[in-house]
């Protein structure tokens, strides 16, 4: 019994000092965004920065990325040559080559990231790493060309390059090496972990607002941005490529984290709105996703459409049948501004005093948005699906809508107001826009009896619009499924399966072939026609198949949002199919 007792104490004694040492070094490792400065636009943090480079370092993305007609087109980007004039500028500031050999060897294990000024790319990096990695780096070796300051007990080195007015600064305390743009950013690190500073980034409103919406605490990649001050910026506006500045207006801040596994990477993203904002969306489309095929290649299912958005996704994918050519409005100046009226000197032989004839041009789209409107549209779902073709020219793409309302469609005003939207642009009498009535297993459908592949269904308040019969007949045989309602505004799915990769290239291949230069290059029946030095590559067969074949090993890809009034998550799954 003694026995017993005495090793019960043993095992408790140990616990406790377990317990003591796991809680001492809990205290010893940092809080990193307590060590930043306030002020930062951008935050990034890593539990372990090397091995995160590494992966990337050797991945075979990497490999192909670089050798890819997108990594091309991007190294004659305007942002590209503005990115290497810093690096070069930070290569004289720093007395080193600032390229990816210099940042193997600075990379530590728990790091982070503050950015201050996007113009100016100033920023602070603080990492974990212990002395003798320290005295490693070529910094290290190169601080004799450095003057020498003080803060506090700590050593620092700073160089400035008169030419670009770059500086270069950098410091090792405690286990951290710090490396900044600035001597402010680096002494503020300094002082931070000597305990000589209390107020940092952590303690910023926009700051704490948004890690405490954080699902986990850091994993592989943390970014945190400060969008009250990032998209107001002429930077942000330039080369932001989502060109979604204005959407982006409503956020104050947000938050993303990467989680990676073996087969899949994850995405917790959380977007602030700023105060007095409601949400842009309501209800659930889950159920409404349940209706998609599984060898559907694309599709997207979107809460509280707007009439006008709606009106917008039927002409563009079943209704306008035809090429159109659009111009990006950012990269033209505008026109010339004219006095109005003005007139010329051929003009005066005409009278002023009688007033010109007005030919009135009715809009044979306006039926179909009043009915869209009156019906009330709750949610739309849009599916994508490819045919690979049997004679091996062409690849079809059969498109389908489907739109829950608070109200009953009503099939035969649908089908009048379709009618009157398609008949100018295919006949001058009724040919081609009667419809007629087809019986199958999933009931009634109808279908225009001309040349343009279009059908239509109703059950209910939900409407069902195809460019193909069998695409058609899948989702009503899919009209009963339901699903757990969730808050989910927005859904998305891309199935990047080697098909449709081959797919994509067989149909972009041939439309480059046609729109772009006979000098220029395209990968048609994989063979590779001229291109002199020093041209861009093709955009659709160049650029982005060379970005789908970086991203070969993904299968697919989803995204979930919530519109939750005063915040949005999204969650974003890149499933690996590794070989």
């Amino acid at each position: 019994m003694k026995r017993w007792i005495v090793g019960a104490m043993v095992a408790a004694a140990l616990g406790l000092a377990l317990l003591w040492a796991a809680t001492e070094v809990e205290h010893s490792r940092k809080e990193l965004p307590s060590l930043m400065p306030d002020g930062a636009l951008l935050y990034l943090e890593s539990k372990d920065f090397r091995a995160l480079l590494k992966g990337w370092n050797d991945s075979p993305e990497k490999r192909t990325w670089l050798k890819g007609d997108d990594y091309q087109a991007f190294s004659r980007s305007r942002l590209f040559d503005r990115l290497s004039q810093a690096q070069a500028e930070f290569s004289a500031a720093a007395e080193i080559s600032t390229d990816g050999n210099l940042l193997s060897s600075i990379a530590g294990t728990q790091s982070a990231l503050g950015l201050y000024d996007i113009g100016n790319l100033e920023f602070v990096y603080v990492t974990r790493m212990d002395d003798s990695a320290v005295q490693a780096t070529p910094l290290w070796q190169v601080r004799a060309k450095f003057e020498q300051r003080t803060e506090g007990s700590v050593q620092f080195f700073e160089h400035r390059d008169t030419q670009s007015n770059r500086t270069a600064v950098f410091a090792a305390s405690q286990g951290w090496l710090i490396i900044g743009t600035r001597e402010d950013l680096v002494a503020g690190v300094i002082d931070r972990i000597q305990g000589a500073a209390t107020h940092s980034l952590s303690d910023e409103a926009w700051y704490a607002d948004t890690i405490t919406k954080a699902h986990a605490p850091v994993d592989d990649l943390r970014m945190v941005l400060n969008l009250d001050k990032i998209v107001p910026s002429p930077y942000f506006r330039s080369y932001w490529v989502q060109r979604n500045v204005t959407d982006m207006k409503q956020y104050r801040a947000a938050l993303c984290d990467l989680h990676r596994s073996a087969d899949t990477f994850r995405e917790d993203r959380v977007l602030l709105r700023k105060p007095n904002l409601s949400a842009a969306a309501t209800g659930d489309v889950r159920s409404l996703a349940a209706l998609v095929p599984a060898d559907a290649v694309f599709y997207s299912a979107q809460a509280s459409p707007s009439p006008d958005h709606l009106l917008t996704e039927l002409r563009e994918n079943l209704l306008e049948l035809k090429a159109s050519q659009a111009r990006a409005s950012w990269f033209a100046a505008p026109p010339a501004a004219a006095p109005e009226n003005a007139g010329s000197a051929s003009m005066l032989e005409e009278r002023i005093d009688v007033a010109p004839v007005i030919i009135a041009h009715a809009d044979p789209f306006q039926p179909l948005r009043t009915l869209l409107t009156s019906a009330q549209p709750a949610t739309l779902l849009e599916v994508y699906e490819t045919r690979s073709p049997e004679d091996g020219v062409f690849v079809h793409m059969d498109r389908a809508m489907v739109v829950d309302s608070a109200l009953p469609w009503d099939v035969n005003a649908m089908k009048a107001a379709l009618t009157t939207a398609l008949r100018p642009a295919l006949t001058a009498s009724q040919l081609g826009v009667g419809w007629e009535t087809h019986s199958g297993a999933a009931g009634e459908i109808f279908a225009l009896n001309g040349r343009v592949p279009l059908y239509l269904a109703a059950r209910g308040d939900r409407l069902f619009l195809a460019t193909n019969a069998t695409l058609l007949d899948d989702l009503l045989s899919r009209a009963g499924k339901t699903a757990e309602s969730r808050g989910i505004t927005y859904a998305a799915v891309f199935q990047h399966s080697a098909r449709e990769e081959t797919n994509f290239r067989s149909v972009v291949d041939r439309l480059d072939r046609v729109g772009s230069s006979k000098s220029a290059t395209v990968n048609v029946d994989n063979q590779e026609v001229g291109e002199p030095a020093g041209q861009a590559p093709p955009f659709f067969s160049g650029n982005v198949a060379s970005l789908s074949s970086m991203f070969a090993n993904v299968a697919r890809e989803s995204i979930e949002e919530s519109d939750q009034g005063a915040q949005v998550t999204q969650t974003v799954i890149y499933q690996w199919q590794r070989p």
